[in-house]
């Protein structure tokens, strides 16, 4: 600890300026604190900062969305990345998350399972909550054969009546009935892209059939702007939502803020026994209290500063004062590990009393130690 002939040697490196002002309180004035111990009180000021404020604006990309979900039989199958769920769980988990966040920017948008084709979310304006409602509607248990060369040529009335530019988000395992009279897909795809202003989203993977993968990345050749999209890369990439449906615009801006920025802190007034330097169990909490600021603020230090009151002469009063102010330093070492160098001790004997030494009374409140934690500069 730091003793009162030390205090020259490191007031180039410490806001005594500041730890004066605190301690003036109660080391000077002789009313103020002569009722009760004051509590811990951090000590701010306003500070006015520049601080670069970002915004981001969402500028939509795309006027309809699309969802295609493949909830046959082969959707049943546990998921490679995550042997727990289902593809179809997995699915659907993806395309709730990515509905509740997408931002609000007024679309239009419709849910269509696929075997049989059935609209569980007809082309309308989004309405996040009902069509969560509507994913949450799709049976667990998939089933049936996968209709996925008619469910895109059903999408056609829908593309026909739409206005703007639609992304279709199909969700299927590269698996599919042949059907007599249609084509493959990947086909129809491309005859829908090359008629209507439409992108495919195909979210999937098949990795234990190059046929199946193959059929996938054929539907995302649509066009330049279709793609194809593992699913365990579309859960762990939101963006990708960002970059079909939205973009985000961020801009800065420099702003002169008000700022309170902690300066220091008045801590508590610690009561002593007569003749005594023992900390008594109601001071302890408020000695707490400093010890964890200071760990919060490795930059910070704390005064303390021992009295006494008149009885006695004032040698031995100065004395008692010092070894009062060391004991709330040893117990800030002993119990919140606050390094020796962070302590700076002072000591006053009988001087600048808070309350009149005729009186019991002023005397017990006499018989203190100071607190005030400050920054260094």
């Amino acid at each position: 600890m730091k003793q009162k002939s030390d205090i020259n040697k490191i007031g180039r490196s410490v806001n005594f300026k500041f730890i004066f002002k605190l301690m003036l309180f109660g080391m000077i004035s002789t009313g103020l604190m002569a009722t009760q111990a004051a509590a811990f009180e951090i000590i701010t000021e306003e500070d006015m900062v520049q601080k670069t404020v970002m915004k981001e604006d969402f500028i939509k990309t795309a006027d309809n969305v699309i969802v295609l979900m493949d909830t046959s039989q082969s959707m049943n199958h546990r998921w490679q990345k995550d042997a727990t769920k289902s593809k179809l769980e997995a699915a659907k988990e993806v395309l709730t998350n990515g509905t509740r966040n997408l931002p609000d920017l007024g679309y239009n948008a419709a849910l269509y399972e696929f075997s049989p084709f059935e609209a569980l979310y007809p082309m309308g304006p989004l309405d996040k909550e009902k069509f969560v409602e509507a994913i949450n509607s799709i049976k667990a248990d998939a089933e049936g054969a996968t209709f996925l060369p008619r469910a895109l040529r059903n999408l056609e009335p829908v593309l026909q009546g739409a206005s703007g530019k639609t992304v279709v988000f199909i969700f299927n395992d590269g698996t599919y009935s042949e059907m007599a009279g249609l084509k493959d897909p990947g086909d129809i795809a491309t005859e829908l892209a090359e008629k209507y202003n439409v992108c495919f989203y195909v979210i999937g993977e098949n990795n234990s059939s190059m046929l199946a993968q193959k059929r996938l990345q054929d539907m995302a050749k649509a066009n330049e702007c279709s793609r194809l999209i593992p699913t365990a890369k579309y859960i762990n990439n939101p963006q990708y939502n960002s970059g079909a449906l939205y973009v985000v615009k961020t801009t800065s801006e420099v702003v002169t803020v008000s700022d309170m920025k902690a300066v220091g802190a008045k801590g508590v007034n610690i009561l002593f026994d007569f003749d005594s330097v023992v900390i008594r169990p109601e001071y302890q909490a408020g000695l707490d209290q400093i010890g964890e600021f200071m760990q919060e603020n490795p930059n910070s230090y704390v005064v303390l500063a021992g009295f006494a009151d008149s009885v006695g002469d004032q040698e031995y009063n100065l004395g008692l004062s010092r070894r009062r102010a060391e004991s709330a330093g040893a117990y800030l070492q002993e119990n919140a590990n606050i390094d020796a160098d962070r302590i700076v001790v002072e000591w006053f004997g009988k001087l600048n009393p808070v309350a009149d030494n005729s009186t019991p009374e002023g005397r017990r409140l006499n018989r203190r130690v100071e607190s005030a934690v400050g920054f260094n500069e």
